[in-house]
Formats: C-alpha cells, structure tokens, sequence
C-alpha cells in the first residue's frame, strides 16, 4: 500500500488496487474540514473525473448511480467453489493453495458469468487467463524485461512516450506526467515492444494496460497482457498490418448474417462499414468503449473464453438496438447510432444475458474455421503474402530471448554442450530451418501474386536431386538467352507511326542499338524507335526479369527480402558462431566465408593498384 491514506468504501479510489492510489488527492478528500484547498475535480471509485451533477438521483446512468459493491452472496459462492475444487489440505484456504491454472467448468463458466467479486479480481484473473503460470515459467523475470528494455531508444519508444497521457487523460492516475500510474504504464508497454519486436508497439495495447493498472500490481498486469498478446486474441492483433482485427471484423460481419439478418439487411442497403466502428471495440477488448464497471464484467469472460466473448458481447450490443437501427431514417442517422451503442448500454447483467441469448452457441470451432477463410481473403486482397496454413503462422508470437551464458571456469572445466544443451541446440536448429522455409515460401508466394506468369508454379518443397538438376537446366538456357530487354524509366508518348509508345515501367524487347541515342524495340505486338536514356537495360544473364522482384515498382520486395530472408540467411549463417576462448579459436563456416571474400577483395585491390602504377608509370615515360 502506498502512503497514509485510505479511500472511504464506495468513495473515490476505492475500487483500485492499493498500490496506484493517488495519495495527494486522497489526502485532500481526507483533509476537508482542516485544509480550505479542496480536490479540483470530482473522482468516482476508478479514479475518473465526474461531472458534480452526476449522482445516485433516478434519471441517472445506473452505472453512474450505483457504487460499485461487492454482493455478500456472491462472493460465498466463490469461496465455497475454490474451497471445496482447489483446496485439498486441512486448514485456512489461501491464494497459494490454489492452482496456479482454474480447471474448466461449467459449474466456473457460471460463476464467471455472474461476475467475479471485485476484491477477487486480481488474483482470479490471473489463473483464469494463464497469466499467472506465465510468469512463474518465464525464463525472464519482468524485473529483467524492464532493465532490458528501459535503454531501448526506438521509435516505438518514442511513440509511446508521446501516447503516455493520451491514454487515460480522464483518470487521475494517468492524467499527468506526475500521476502514479504513468511511469508503470511505460514501462509495461516498453517492455511489450521488447519482448515482442515483431510486434512493437501498438496504441490500442495502452487503453488495455492502462485499465489492467487500476486493479492490479505493474509485474501482474504485464503478464496479464502477455496472456493476452498469446493466447486470448489471435496473432498480429496488435502487429502494424492488424491482420488479426481485421480479419476478426470480417467474421464478424459474416455472424451478423447468421445471427441478425435484419440488421445485416440494413447494412448491405445503406452501404455501411461495420469495422469503421467495431474495429477499435475488438482491439481494445471494449476498454475505453464502455463503462469501467461494464467492462470488469466482460473481462471477466474474456480472460476465461478469449476472444469469442468479443463477438459474443458485440453481437448482444447490436441486437438490443436493432430495433432502434431498423427505425433510423437514413445511413447517417444509423452510422450515429452504431457508434453510441457502447455509451448507452448500463446494465452489465442485460447485456451479458443478451450475449448469451443471441451467440450463446457460437463455438470456437466455428469461430476459427471463419478466420482461417477470411484471413486467406484478407492476403489476397492485400497482397501480402504467407506460408500456406497462414491461420497457424500468424497464431504464432515470437518472444524475444535472451541466453544465460555458464561462468568462464565451468565452461573451461565442464564444457559448454551437455545433453540439455544439445537438445537445445536441435530444436534451434530446427527453428532457423523452418524459418528459411517460411522466409522463402513467403518470397515465392510474393511472386505468384504480383507476376501472373508465376501463377500455376507449384510451391512444394521437392529436395530430390532431379529437382535440383531441373533448376540447374533452367539457369542454364536462361544464361544462354541471347535476347535483351529493358525497363522504362519515364512515360513516353507515340506521335509517329514509327516511334514506341510505352509507359513507366513497361518491360521492352530490344531489337536493335546500333544507334547510341535511339534504339528500336518492341512492346504488345509494336515496332519502333524510342529515346534510349529513357530506358534501363536489365541483367538477365542469370535470371529472368520479374516485376515483383524489382523493388523500384513493388516497395513489398524490400520487406520480404531484407526484413525476412536476410535475418534468417544471417542466423543460420551465425548459428554456432563463437567469440575465442582460452583453449583455443573459434571454428565457424563463417569466418571461412568472411576470409575468402575478404582475400578476393585482396585481389582486387592489387590488380587495381598495379594498373595505376602502370598508368603512372606510362604517363611518365611519355612526357
């Protein structure tokens, strides 16, 4: 508990966890009759600033009115659960009796759905997401992810710096850089943008981290959002394309076919984009959407179902106001509505029973089976490309790692391979293979989208020797091609019968360039004449020009090659790579290849140099 001072129950403050309570407010709450400066706003239980005529009268929001108060009845069933599931030795049920992950069941699913007490949050939350076991069976402590990350001057890091306040300007604990939860709000997302660099930084993860401070301690709630990052939403959720959201707004959209056709019929006549809304719903699992009371409850079912609560609860939003949706008078009057739904919703019980009625039988098969359809759509319309089983690669979150080193004396006396060692040591090899693969898979599949002559090659892998010899004929008659071609650089337009008109970029079969300055070539069928420095000769002595490999006309290359392959060419060529030791040098492919190409550059450089002293030398004698 920080500082001396201690919110009154219901009054300002209470519902968070102790820890982020803002002592200097607290304290003038507490120092009314003694002190004449009072709190320049007023605060409910969460810390967010209220209106002062917002209260408890009876045409005020219920959410509003009522103090958030734990129900007696409730929590007995809660420790009669806990006591007679989880508790197996004779005395007084503790927290650290409990397991560390709440078996499923439906006896816990309805317990869940009732609303779990508010003083249990923390501790249920964190078995019920599998957030706790996380962090017991990390091989970094948060204290180590913070220190690691805390020097990382990125561009994430930048950003996330300008987001601090943007957050939650609203709550006294995030509204300044002198608010207590600031500091820890930063180091929770810098350290999410270390540990996951594919990821980086994300601004929908602050509005989540943020609302995880109020109720729970910093190192709990970073964990909670790895649980989340993981295991409760799919992958790339948070990532810059976020392929995941979106693809979760077109499964969405096909649900509201199945569940509310009335409102999908609207839809369609209006022309109207559902994501433009539900989008930020989905990636900020409702925080800052609804009500802090109404969202405690679905996180409540989101940390035990994941992420089919998201369409549950959205589906149960729009179906208490399809009515009001069928009734609207025209698409801006339905756009409107859409967007109020969050902030007219004030019963957490009605919603959830709403949920369950409208989408209670939506299963996670029938969820996944939609996302792997609409996600192979969404790669398809946007080009991107990934390995085939794009469902499984992308449910797949690379955490960064980092490697205890043995002491200098047991490496010496003991050795560095032992057999947990090696076992390591395959599994890594393993992975860099596999990543090799996905690298190139997702390199050719880049091809077979933008270059309709890739379209019908068949991408399995075939390792045969045949294979090998095939590719090796076909580098062959490629380098034997005598034709030439070249790209154009500028537009240029036909005015003569006997010039060729051609576009920027437009590949042309060079005919003749007897002439220095106008060369004649062919392009769709047409002979003529055309500037040659419009045009740059391509190099296809060993390959086949593709405009999907020319970064200059498709920037996606860049990505794919140096963002991709390049790592997973240069771990593969790093794996194994040691610093010398005390017995000796290191032995590494590598170091060949570094001294090979370093002595043909060797070469080279006294070829060159003997040719100016030949230079020289001959400039001197004819003077």
């Amino acid at each position: 508990m920080s500082g001396s001072y201690t919110p009154t129950a219901g009054g300002p403050f209470s519902a968070l966890t102790p820890s982020i309570w803002p002592q200097e407010i607290l304290a003038r709450y507490t120092q009314k009759e003694e002190s004449v400066e009072q709190p320049e706003f007023r605060y409910d239980e969460f810390g967010f600033r209220v209106d002062k005529e917002d209260g408890a009268e009876p045409n005020s929001s219920k959410l509003l009115g009522i103090p958030l108060i734990e129900e007696p009845q409730q929590r007995l069933k809660w420790q009669a659960h806990l006591e007679f599931t989880h508790n197996h030795d004779v005395g007084d049920l503790t927290w650290d009796k409990i397991e560390v992950v709440l078996p499923r069941s439906d006896k816990l699913r309805l317990l869940v759905l009732a609303g779990i007490p508010h003083s249990m949050r923390p501790q249920l939350w964190m078995r019920l997401s599998g957030a706790l076991q996380k962090k017991r069976n990390s091989e970094m402590s948060y204290r180590e992810i913070v220190k690691n990350s805390s020097n990382d001057e990125t561009i994430a890091a930048k950003q996330i710096e300008k987001d601090l306040l943007r957050t939650m300007p609203s709550n006294a604990c995030f509204s300044n850089m002198n608010s207590i939860g600031v500091p820890r709000l930063r180091r929770i997302l810098r350290g999410l943008a270390w540990l996951y660099p594919d990821i980086g930084y994300c601004q929908g993860t602050g509005m989540v981290v943020a609302s995880l401070l109020l109720f729970l301690e910093e190192e709990d709630a970073f964990w909670m959002m790895c649980a989340i990052i993981e295991d409760l939403v799919p992958a790339s959720y948070f990532s810059t394309t976020l392929m995941g959201v979106q693809t979760d707004q077109r499964v969405l959209r096909h649900l509201i076919v199945q569940y509310l056709p009335q409102l999908d019929k609207l839809l369609q006549e209006h022309d109207i984009e559902l994501s433009l809304i539900t989008l930020h719903w989905f990636l900020t699992s409702f925080a800052s959407v609804v009500h802090i009371k109404l969202l405690l409850r679905i996180w409540d079912l989101f940390f035990y179902q994941g992420s089919i609560v998201l369409f549950q609860v959205t589906l149960g939003m729009l179906s208490m106001k399809e009515d009001e949706l069928i009734q609207s008078e025209n698409s801006a009057s339905i756009f409107n509505t859409l967007s109020d739904i969050p902030s007219q919703i004030e019963d957490p019980d009605v919603l959830l029973q709403e949920a369950m009625r409208v989408a209670g039988s939506l299963t996670d098969v029938a969820v996944e089976t939609q996302r792997c359809k609409h996600l192979a759509y969404l790669i398809a319309d946007q080009g991107q490309l990934l390995s085939p089983g794009a469902a499984v690669n992308l449910s797949k979150i690379v955490r960064r790692r980092t490697q205890r080193r043995k002491s200098g004396i047991s490496s010496l006396l003991f050795g560095d391979d032992d057999m947990e060692a090696l076992k390591a040591k395959n599994i890594k090899q393993t992975e860099l293979v596999a990543d090799l693969r996905e690298a190139i898979l997702q390199v050719a599949q880049h091809f077979q989208c933008v270059d309709p002559k890739s379209c019908s090659i068949d991408l399995t892998p075939d390792y045969t020797m045949e294979s090998h010899q095939r590719d090796h004929e076909s580098y062959v008659a490629c380098s034997r091609n005598q034709r030439r071609r070249a790209k154009a650089l500028l537009d240029f337009e036909r005015h003569d019968d006997d010039e060729l008109g051609f576009r920027k970029n437009d590949i042309i079969t060079i005919i003749s360039q007897k002439d220095e300055h106008c060369w004649v070539g062919e392009l769709n069928g047409l002979r003529g004449w055309f500037p040659a420095k419009f045009v740059e000769v391509l190099d296809e002595r060993s390959k086949e020009y593709s405009i999907a490999g020319d970064d200059s006309v498709t920037e996606g290359i860049t990505d794919l090659v140096r963002g991709t392959l390049c790592p997973a060419l240069k771990a593969i060529f790093e794996h194994g790579l040691k610093r010398p030791t005390l017995l000796g040098g290191a032995c590494h492919p590598w170091l060949f290849i570094e001294e090979a190409a370093g002595r043909e550059v060797e070469r080279d450089f006294d070829s060159v140099y003997s040719r100016l002293v030949l230079c020289k030398t001959y400039r001197r004698c004819s003077l």
